[in-house]
């Protein structure tokens, strides 16, 4: 096991790299002055990625630790399977984009982004959706439940957390959805490949790709299903204790003689005056 100190430095080293094939990605999208709808989507989906890692460097060891380590080693999974779907999905355009030069889509490198590479755009936007969600979940969650340890259990933080759970669960059923996508996608490749003939460079590259989601995908439930672990157990905890507390009723009653012990000082008080 690691040094618990080094949680937020071993993460940032992580962050860091991730970030820069994030980048790079999106600064060749930009390059392409003339791209299709779907890869100003795509960009618009790489920015919100990279925010959301940045957001991760905030998280302090303290609630890394609070987190646990199988939530800070999930974590780490799905920075690494994103950053290398991202790093595919780059040599991918450099190569759907051969035929162009200083920025402007030539007539068959338009064709083939704008109308054959429609699906890998759009699930490479998919995954990186999923990959943002779930990274702002850890930064939501490692956040809560650092508080909930310091807190009183109050309607108001159940309903707070009950909405988190609700939120997670959502993402979870969201990944679940896109993992089934992925396995049709993958079934119909291999339905479409001709056993005798030799896998195409595209097919090749297509299935690399397919293969890189599954485990973003996978990485991401597993973590999102630890976060939601994680919360849970807090408020049963939580629950636990409140419903072990001591309680003292003296009755309805605020007339007579009322029998208590108090081990410490008395002040404000008033003898001799009954209410009425």
């Amino acid at each position: 096991m690691a040094d618990p100190l080094s949680i937020t430095a071993s993460i940032v080293g992580i962050v860091a790299p991730a970030m820069h094939v994030t980048r790079l990605l999106l600064d060749d999208l930009q390059k392409i002055s003339d791209a299709p709808t779907s890869v100003a989507i795509l960009k618009e989906d790489l920015l919100s990625m990279d925010m959301a890692l940045q957001s991760l460097r905030d998280v302090t060891d303290a609630q890394w630790k609070s987190l646990g380590w199988a939530s800070v080693d999930r974590s780490k999974a799905v920075m690494n399977t994103c950053a290398k779907s991202c790093g595919i999905f780059r040599a991918d355009i450099q190569k759907w984009t051969r035929h162009s030069d200083e920025g402007k889509l030539s007539w068959q490198d338009r064709a083939n982004v704008g109308f054959f590479k429609q699906k890998r755009i759009a699930s490479m936007s998919e995954q990186l959706r999923n990959c943002k969600t779930t990274l702002n979940a850890v930064v939501s969650i490692a956040t809560l439940h650092s508080s909930l340890r310091h807190t009183h259990l109050t309607e108001e933080v159940r309903t707070m957390v009950s909405n988190k759970e609700a939120v997670i669960s959502n993402a979870i059923a969201g990944t679940d959805r896109q993992l089934a996508e992925v396995k049709a996608r993958f079934e119909e490749l291999n339905q479409g490949h001709q056993q005798e003939q030799a896998e195409t460079k595209d097919e090749a590259d297509e299935r690399a790709q397919i293969g890189e989601e599954q485990k973003t995908l996978d990485a991401s439930q597993k973590l999102l299903e630890e976060l939601l672990k994680t919360i849970r157990e807090e408020m049963g905890r939580k629950e636990a204790q409140k419903a072990h507390m001591p309680t003292v009723t003296f009755g309805t009653g605020n007339s007579g003689l009322q029998i208590g012990v108090s081990n410490g000082a008395i002040s404000g008080v008033t003898f001799g005056v009954r209410s009425t």
